[in-house]
């Protein structure tokens, strides 16, 4: 029988290894056991709360915007239903963000960024910190694993998180590699990732923006975080090949 492997003030751990030879029944503990930490970690309903109402008051500016830029949404019934998940798409340019609400309307997120948007003044104060962004310090692994902390919390109460899975922007038709923590806290959780793809964001006043939503997954709780890391990128992928499609037709 396998042992749940604790630490003091840290949370409880299982390789990969030993969740592939764990019974049903172990695996079910283990998950149990680590949601039920982040759960009983410090967390402040009503801050939360208010960061979630400052984010819906920007999303109706940000959305009012992308209409004026002639955005264009397409599929948005795939995640219409979705609660308490995990958003990440591709990453063009630094406004990328302010163009999602046009898709998910009144779901209220809480971002994570980069450490160096705290040095933009005006959007730092404006939008980024009263909507309760994450901040990561991506060099700095006690940094990934303090921000992966409050996005698992943000989970387990009931929020949705977006993500930026490339970590860096690209440029159109380049799509880098995904980043393993999105499918981490997907497998943690138990929530859903929700892809979605994004064009023409830098090219706002040539050509309109569009907004793809892609297929929808969930992590297993023995699949290897690298399979599912590719799983999801791919679904970016696909998403954002529809639009290429889109914009071949329309």
């Amino acid at each position: 029988m396998h042992e749940i492997e604790t630490k003091t003030n840290k949370a409880p751990f299982m390789t990969a290894k030993k969740k592939q030879s764990a019974t049903d029944e172990e695996i079910e503990t283990f998950y149990s056991t680590l949601r039920e930490y982040y759960l009983n970690l410090p967390y402040d309903r009503t801050k939360v709360a208010l960061e979630e109402l400052n984010y819906r008051d920007i999303a109706r500016i940000s959305a009012f915007i992308a209409t004026l830029k002639r955005t264009k949404v397409l599929n948005k019934e795939r995640i219409i239903s979705q609660k308490s998940a995990i958003y990440t798409s591709n990453h063009i340019g630094s406004y990328d963000q302010f163009y999602i609400p046009k898709l998910l309307k009144k779901i209220p997120l809480h971002y994570l960024v980069k450490d160096k948007v705290t040095k933009w003044p005006v959007r730092w104060n404006l939008v980024y910190k009263p909507t309760g962004v994450v901040v990561v310090d991506t060099t700095n692994l006690s940094s990934w694993l303090k921000a992966k902390t409050v996005l698992t919390q943000y989970l387990l109460h009931g929020g949705s998180v977006f993500m930026f899975a490339e970590g860096s922007r690209r440029g159109e038709d380049n799509m880098g590699d995904f980043n393993p923590g999105i499918a981490q806290i997907a497998q943690d959780t138990g929530r859903s990732v929700c892809t979605l793809a994004i064009k023409n964001t830098v090219s706002i006043f040539s050509r309109k923006p569009i907004i793809c939503a892609g297929e929808v997954f969930t992590v297993d709780p023995r699949e290897d975080i690298r399979i599912a890391t590719e799983r999801i990128k791919n679904g970016v992928y696909s998403a954002y090949n529809e639009i290429l499609e889109y914009e071949g037709i329309d």
